[in-house]
């Protein structure tokens, strides 16, 4: 059999991988606030995954008109079966249908920015670590660069220069943001792991310099990258709530995002309407803490020491 095709059968290198991973997951388990951390995340997965397939016009918020004001919640004091069990807002959304889908929006959305500006940084600090030189030295200042820029004003500044302002403008200014500091991340990982005995044997074996990169460095940094991405998801969805809340994407008022959503109650007034506001604040926060506390609980399990 030729020897690639007896590579890949080879299942011995799946098995170490799958039994690295539960014992990954065994270790979470054994940390309450990660897992629940992870259990909440799971939830949100779930939620996008039913919201993308199985509910109908989910990228838009079912209005009602003739609503002369937002309803409250059954359970909330005088609320009434019309509310839903989230209550509605103006005019006349239904919240729980529209934090569904606007979970999905958000979700989805943060997710692209957050593993695109990872794949994107990781390959070009494992190439900026491995090689060094003017390449690592440029990379250096340009992420300097970047971390002085305040996201948000960067967001508002370059989308009212191009006259754009939408949810594919936000993400292709906030990608322009987020992968330099992964590719530093994986830099300063890929040069201490360049140094070590198994990466001087593939080249000593006559391994290639893009070979040696890919098997050996990089797979060997991805750890704390892990770990980031957790925490980054967050942060992006945040960011997104944030723009929306201000009028961002100001043109569409019926788009189901959670900043919108707050942004709609909040011209309602918070005293004489909370539901409104507190509904899709409530999911933003959740997911928030979630993911911190899985990004915490994947800080310490990653952590060799941990596993002792």
């Amino acid at each position: 059999m030729h020897r690639g095709a007896k590579a890949w059968l080879d299942t011995s290198g799946w098995r170490r991988r799958l039994k690295e991973y539960a014992l990954i997951l065994r270790l979470l388990m054994k940390s309450p606030p990660a897992a629940v951390g992870l259990i909440i995340v799971l939830i949100y997965l779930g939620i996008v995954i039913y919201d993308q397939f199985w509910v109908p016009n989910n990228d838009v918020m079912i209005a009602n008109f003739s609503a002369t004001g937002p309803d409250p919640p059954f359970w909330w004091p005088g609320g009434k079966a019309a509310g839903g069990w989230m209550g509605t807002t103006f005019p006349g959304i239904d919240l729980a249908d529209a934090v569904l889908k606007a979970v999905r929006i958000d979700l989805i959305y943060s997710t692209f920015v957050v593993l695109t500006g990872a794949l994107v940084g990781s390959l070009i600090g494992v190439v900026a670590g491995f090689r060094g030189g003017l390449f690592d030295e440029a990379l250096m200042r340009g992420t300097d660069v970047t971390y002085s820029i305040p996201f948000l004003v960067f967001a508002i500044a370059v989308a009212f220069a191009l006259q754009k302002r939408d949810f594919l403008t936000i993400n292709m200014i906030l990608l322009i943001l987020w992968w330099p500091p992964y590719a530093r991340l994986v830099r300063a990982q890929s040069l201490s792991v360049k140094e070590l005995k198994f990466v001087e044997a593939a080249r000593a074996a006559g391994a290639s310099d893009a070979r040696i990169m890919l098997r050996h460095v990089l797979p060997n940094t991805l750890a704390p990258v892990f770990v980031q991405i957790s925490l980054d998801l967050g942060v992006v969805t945040q960011i997104f709530a944030a723009l929306e809340f201000i009028g961002f994407n100001a043109g569409n008022l019926f788009l189901p995002e959670l900043g919108n959503l707050i942004n709609i109650g909040w011209t309602w007034g918070f005293e004489s309407h909370p539901w409104t506001i507190l509904m899709p604040g409530i999911a933003l926060l959740i997911f928030t803490v979630s993911v911190n506390l899985l990004g915490d609980g994947l800080r310490d399990v990653l952590d060799p020491r941990a596993r002792r």
